[in-house]
């Protein structure tokens, strides 16, 4: 008895702590009108902004909601009612088998189907609502990991960038002396060789090095949708 009361307790416990690390998809993507935290989170809020695809899953969304409004009152459209006068009877009671008819005819047509069935077409309809909305959350976490990995790799690029053209800088200074002291017989042939092969190796890197941050930086551009200088924010050189 008392195993069964600690696995209940335990289980309790257990799924409680799953309700409270359920998806705050606010936190995911902050509300475009909330102040972001940071400039990545700004960033994510950008591409949240500026996405066709999340426009079209807005738009897909307000269709359920429609769809579902119109499924509760579709019952309404199966429902068909008759009227007509029997114009026998309006001009008098000529013969004994117009007193076994009415004078007004009323009739409703219901289609029993369509009634019967429509509990479970608004089940159906708030589930389409729901997926609509899951399918937004879905792009969320997909949006937010893209910009900051994309962001991530713009600033590698550009802090290697930045030690590359440094090492470039030094290696050049280097080979300019060495070319010196070579001319004036201070430096063997193979020193100013060296020198040289460092110095443009350096210089290649630091081309490829550049090539890389551009490369990162159209990657951010094309997730944000703007251009990297259109983008202000009073932490983006940091």
């Amino acid at each position: 008895m008392q195993m069964k009361c600690m696995l209940a307790l335990v289980i309790t416990v257990v799924f409680s702590g799953l309700q409270a690390q359920q998806t705050n998809y606010d936190a995911i993507v902050q509300p475009i009108e909330a102040k972001a935290r940071d400039f990545s989170e700004y960033l994510v809020q950008l591409a949240w902004l500026n996405s066709p695809e999340n426009a079209v899953l807005q738009d897909e969304l307000l269709n359920s909601r429609s769809a579902n409004k119109n499924i509760r009152k579709e019952w309404m459209r199966d429902v068909q009612a008759s009227f007509n006068i029997n114009e026998s009877n309006l001009r008098g009671a000529d013969t004994l088998g117009n007193v076994f008819f009415p004078r007004y005819n009323f009739g409703v047509m219901l289609n029993l189907y369509n009634i019967i069935s429509q509990p479970e077409k608004s089940k159906i309809g708030a589930r389409q609502v729901r997926i609509a909305e899951q399918r937004i959350n879905q792009l969320k976490l997909k949006t937010r990991s893209e910009t900051l990995q994309a962001w991530a790799t713009f600033r590698l690029a550009r802090e290697i960038l930045k030690e590359r053209a440094l090492v470039e800088q030094e290696l050049n200074n280097n080979f300019i002396l060495i070319q010196q002291l070579y001319k004036s017989d201070e430096k063997t042939l193979e020193e100013y060789t060296t020198a040289s092969a460092a110095y443009y190796q350096a210089r290649e890197s630091r081309i490829r090095a550049e090539a890389e941050q551009e490369l990162a930086k159209f990657k951010l551009e094309e997730i944000v949708g703007l251009k990297w200088e259109q983008i202000e924010h009073p932490k983006k050189e940091e």
